[in-house]
């Protein structure tokens, strides 16, 4: 009966540390979590995020997100909080609405004033190449990655 009463001791542990471990590690995600459009403010300009062809995201190392209405806030939130290391950024992909955030590293970005982006920074992000080339061509303008945009 001893053996019985430890063995059930020893899984209410395991079972306790399994919690305690999944907590910390969802704690310190990082991953965007969705934009509430029309709800949600800007971290750098304060300003309602509105246009969902638009949004950014920077998510810190410990996993604390922050919020932008366009890449162009977000790049002077950075200038602003250098002490903010190991970032990641996630953008939305203009041309399709409904797709998640896409990791900044990952996208093609044209800079054009046909984009008229909430701040005036003027860039949209894309998913692929291939998916950005057809307008890049027709506007004239080349692609770049997200060290590029500025």
């Amino acid at each position: 009966m001893e053996k019985i009463k430890n063995r059930k001791d020893m899984k209410c542990v395991k079972l306790i540390l399994l919690c305690v471990v999944l907590f910390f590690t969802s704690a310190c995600t990082q991953s965007p979590e969705p934009i509430n459009y029309g709800k949600d403010a800007c971290a750098h300009c304060k300003m309602t995020i509105v246009d969902n062809r638009f949004g950014a995201e920077l998510v810190t190392a410990k996993g604390k997100i922050y919020k932008f209405d366009d890449i162009i806030c977000l790049r002077h939130f950075e200038k602003e909080h250098p002490e903010q290391k190991e970032n990641r950024i996630f953008v939305s992909d203009y041309r399709k609405e409904h797709r998640p955030m896409l990791e900044g590293k990952d996208v093609i970005f044209l800079r054009h004033g046909f984009f008229r982006s909430p701040m005036n920074g003027q860039y949209a992000a894309f998913a692929s190449r291939e998916e950005a080339q057809a307008l890049a061509d027709s506007l004239k303008v080349a692609p770049v990655s997200l060290k590029d945009v500025n």
